[in-house]
């Protein structure tokens, strides 16, 4: 490829040192044209004096785009004349590279941009500190793994300094141009490529010496703060610093504090002092340039395991700095089209963020700096992935977004972070394809291919909660749920209760706050097309009746509708605009720009009806319905719908009258009939043919097999064998298709007519208790003083008060259940008595202990025994735990001088019932118990 003819406007200290070294340094590149040099002293220019090279001399930007040889133009002149000499060279057709910073506005920089993507030109922005070696340094840092031992954990502040000691003037035009526009660009530039762009920004911008005019800084402090979320746990602040009269030898560069460490770094890249001192511009390709010297080497300082000592180390500048970097993807973007390493858009946002500074500083105030019109890709955007995790244990599921290069323990950091509830990492238990993952694993190790679908399960401890676990409908946030509600094309079923008149009168009228927010945000939204809303009376009684509401309803109050609302700016070409058009009678906002850019009041206007249409849009809150004493009669098939049926070929429904009755719920219910004593209705008469038949076939299939190897005839006692296995094996797909769900269906309606008068008696009097937890790894998740809840398998006794029977024992499933359970149900007898015994059972002798541990460490070797009865007793300990904990607190609520209301005496009454019951066991096994409440899963 030809070398791009090059020409440099201005030869002073950013051409002679930041851009023309550099030029000849790479002649298969680039070659040096010309300069704009406006007043030679000499022949050859300063081009000619410091590096011995003949050029051309142009004095005037009108001799340099008159040029047509010159493909290239780099400004490297006063930052006040950026934005004309950039403007003439590209409506000239020629490539530039601009030097920080780029422009003095930010409408300058837009429209160098339009007029270079109007021409196809390549718009650069010379931001060479991204090549400074500290600065690759502390990339690397920042990349590094968790499980890495100098790892400095979630980021909390970042600080940045280019301070120096310079109490005079040096008579140049920098004296003039300001620090926030000379050294802020490069502060702010970096620290936006490491962290992206922040949601707000507060800045203290000075002149401390008093040797220039007033209003041109020499010192300043920037903050940038970030929202908490994706990448940031914790909240995180940016330090920009630059102090003219700092008077150190040796001045601070970089402060990075994590949760785990802090990164220290003194000292400036060595590039600019080697580019000044350099005899020949082949000195850049010599060992050394770049190189930073081991005395100013980060070191890096991380907490120790014991959480008390400090470990040091160095975090040395590796890789040599190399400014050249730059020049070779300019060129690669020039003839090949390749990517720009610094995008306009980048530059420009610096160009964003130095004003919102200036303005800050003026203002004396923070400023909102989100805006959703930049897509900057930045360090920590790493490449990531979605892993979907399964919280069976409360029926709940989410995901998670970690890096590829992340371990199993950053995929437990973003569980505790996004899970409801926060379980602390080292009570997780990640579980893939059967297995617990170990934290050092690595997540592309385990899903190399980009296609795999990403799914774990996971299982915490019931300590390892720092708050209130999800409940099992909790699968979003509760600000962002929507109930159900019956529309035009999904008719409510009989069964639905719908809200009366006034119930719906008093939601809207403690809504009022929060349909004024709705009509506020569509008339910024559409920019003023829809009429503002009028301002409502006792506003702030408004809100707290709304709140009120949302309270009532389960759903937590948005904080986006306290939130101030940014000014309302001018609107321009690129904005979004919206047009109001009816469809159907009704009118909607039509989106006219979609590749508009919202402003900020926009943004701030869609966050809010995030909210608002879900809320406008719940049912209102009503009583529960009455219970009915009569058995509903079964609706016969709509004929529509068997016309549809054999259109398609499909054989016609039938409804069968009374095959199913509703017997779940009046049995509970005080006062309701008893139930029918034709259990067969709630018999489901199918037989699902597919389950019975095709286990069968096998089950012959296998025996075609045996008798063709084997002879029954030849051989009696194989043959006995044999028709014993075959009885075995088709009894048993029998019982598992057949025979259990009429057990099932026949128990249920005998079930609810035997204690129907027991509960209808015991309505008032019966505590609520948590039913048994089902759950594989966890057990007591639910809230065992929950209204509602049934006492399952209990008796009367003695004192009218019905106890807590144990747990009723599952019919066996063959002779793996027979196994895993051995003596569990014995045992849970011991622990739930249901009446006094009549003697103290005694301890197990050391002989039966010594039996059962061998038996079982035979039996549990198999995969199935060990977790059957893991899960079984696993739901022992979970409801001990449920049970001791209601004691527990009903014994620190007892101290309340209030007079108790009804429930509470219900729960109270139920406490007593649990301390009786528990006052019942023998000594050793209140030993057990015990253990059970301060360890977690003790039999494991």
């Amino acid at each position: 490829m030809a070398p791009i003819k090059t020409c440099v406007l201005g030869v002073g200290l950013a051409g002679l040192t930041f851009h023309i070294p550099f030029i000849l340094a790479l002649p298969d590149l680039f070659t040096l044209h010309a300069v704009l040099e406006r007043n030679p002293q000499s022949p050859g220019g300063k081009v000619k004096e410091r590096f011995g090279v003949q050029t051309k001399i142009y004095r005037t930007i009108e001799d340099v785009v008159g040029d047509k040889e010159i493909e290239l133009v780099i400004v490297g002149t006063p930052n006040d004349t950026h934005y004309s000499l950039a403007k003439a060279a590209l409506e000239a057709g020629k490539n530039v590279l601009v030097d920080k910073p780029v422009s003095e506005t930010v409408a300058q920089a837009r429209e160098l941009d339009a007029i270079a993507k109007s021409k196809g030109l390549v718009l650069y922005g010379y931001q060479n500190r991204r090549w400074d070696s500290d600065h690759i340094a502390l990339k690397q840092l920042l990349a590094l793994s968790p499980s890495s031992p100098q790892h400095l954990g979630n980021l909390l502040e970042f600080e940045s300094h280019y301070d120096r000691y310079r109490p005079g003037i040096r008579a140049s035009w920098k004296d003039n141009a300001g620090a926030v526009y000379d050294l802020g660009a490069h502060l702010l530039d970096q620290a936006l490529e490491l962290f992206g762009r922040p949601a707000k920004i507060t800045a203290f911008i000075q002149n401390i010496r008093g040797v220039t005019k007033p209003e041109v800084d020499d010192i300043f402090t920037i903050y940038l703060h970030y929202n908490v979320g994706n990448p940031f746990p914790n909240p995180f602040t940016v330090l920009l610093r630059s102090h003219i009269l700092s008077a150190k030898a040796l001045q601070l560069r970089y402060v990075v504090r994590g949760t785990k460490g802090v990164f220290t770094k003194y000292g400036l890249d060595t590039q600019e002092e080697q580019l000044k001192a350099m005899p020949t511009v082949s000195s850049i390709f010599a060992p050394g340039y770049g190189q930073e010297p081991q005395e100013i080497y980060g070191t890096v300082e991380n907490i120790a395991p014991d959480n008390t000592s400090i470990t040091k180390s160095s975090w040395p500048s590796e890789a040599p700095g190399q400014y050249i970097g730059l020049f070779r993807n300019l060129a690669g973007a020039i003839r090949d089209n390749e990517e720009l390493e610094v995008k306009w858009a980048e530059t420009t946002q610096v160009i964003e963020m130095i004003e919102l500074a200036y303005k800050s500083s003026k203002e004396g105030r923070t400023l909102d700096a989100a805006s959703s019109s930049s897509s900057i890709v930045t360090i920590m955007s790493v490449p990531t992935v979605v892993i979907h995790v399964e919280l069976p244990a409360y029926s709940n599921s989410f995901n998670v977004q970690v890096p590829e290069s992340a371990t199993v323990l950053d995929v437990k950091q973003a569980i505790s972070f996004v899970c409801i509830g926060h379980p602390r990492p080292e009570g997780q238990r990640v579980i893939w394809r059967g297995r617990c993952l170990d934290d050092q694993e690595n997540i592309s190790e385990l899903w190399p291919c980009q296609d795999d679908q990403r799914t774990v399960h996971l299982s915490v401890r019931p300590s390892a909660w720092t708050s209130d676990p999800p409940s099992p409908d909790a699968t979003t946030p509760p600000s962002l749920r929507v109930a159900p509600y019956p529309t035009k094309e999904s008719p409510p079923m009989e069964s639905q209760h719908y809200p009366t008149p006034s119930a719906a009168s008093d939601l809207n009228d403690s809504l009022a706050f929060i349909r004024f927010q709705h009509s506020q945000a569509l008339s910024w939204l559409s920019n003023s097309k829809l009429a503002a809303p009028s301002p409502l009376e006792d506003m702030d009684i408004k809100r707290s009746a709304a709140k009120l509401a949302l309270e009532r309803l389960g759903y937590t109050w948005p904080d986006i509708l306290d939130a101030t609302s940014p000014l309302a700016s001018p609107t321009s070409a690129d904005t979004l605009d919206y047009e109001i058009i009816t469809i159907d009678g009704k009118s909607y906002l039509s989106l006219k720009t979609p590749r508009g850019t919202p402003s900020f009041l926009q943004v701030h206007a869609l966050n809010v009806l995030t909210y608002t249409f879900s809320i406008l849009s719940l049912p209102p809150s009503c009583p529960l319905p009455t219970p009915t004493s009569s058995v509903p009669n079964t609706p016969s098939v709509p004929p529509h719908v068997n016309d549809l049926l054999r259109e398609l070929g499909l054989p016609p429904l039938r409804a069968v009258p009374n095959a199913n009755i509703d017997a779940t719920v009046q049995a509970d219910v005080a006062g309701a009939p008893p139930i029918p004593e034709h259990a067969e209705g709630n018999v489901i008469r199918e037989i699902p043919m597919r389950a019975l038949i095709a286990p069968l076939l096998m089950v012959i299939f296998r025996t075609v097999l045996l008798l063709y190897f084997f002879s029954p005839t030849r051989k009696p006692i194989l043959g006995l064998c044999l028709i014993a296995w075959i009885i075995y094996e088709m009894w048993t797909h029998v019982r598992l298709v057949i025979l259990r769900p009429l057990d099932r269906a026949g128990g249920n309606g005998a079930g609810l007519a035997a204690n129907g008068a027991q509960a209808r008696d015991a309505a008032d009097a019966t505590p609520v208790v948590a039913p048994v937890a089902q759950d594989n790894n966890h057990a007591g998740d639910r809230n065992p003083l929950r209204p509602g809840g049934r006492v399952p398998n209990t008796e009367p006794t003695p004192d009218a008060q019905p106890v807590q029977g144990p747990p009723i024992p599952r019919q066996s499933n063959g002779i793996v259940d027979s196994l895993a359970l051995a003596n569990v149900h014995n045992g849970n007898k011991l622990l739930w008595p249901l009446q006094q015994p009549a003697t103290i059972p005694e301890p197990p002798t050391f002989l039966h202990k010594a039996m059962s541990f061998f038996s079982l460490l035979v039996v549990t070797l198999h995969p199935e025994v060990y977790n059957r009865r893991r899960v079984a007793l696993r739901q022992r300990e979970g409801r001990l735990r449920t049970e001791m904990n209601a004691v527990e607190q009903g014994s620190s609520a007892s101290d309340s001088e209030q007079v108790p209301s009804e429930e509470e005496r219900r729960k109270d009454a139920f406490r007593q019932q649990l301390q009786t019951q528990h006052t019942q066991r023998a000594v050793w096994v209140k030993r057990y118990v015990e253990r059970v409440r301060r360890d977690d899963w003790v039999e494991e």
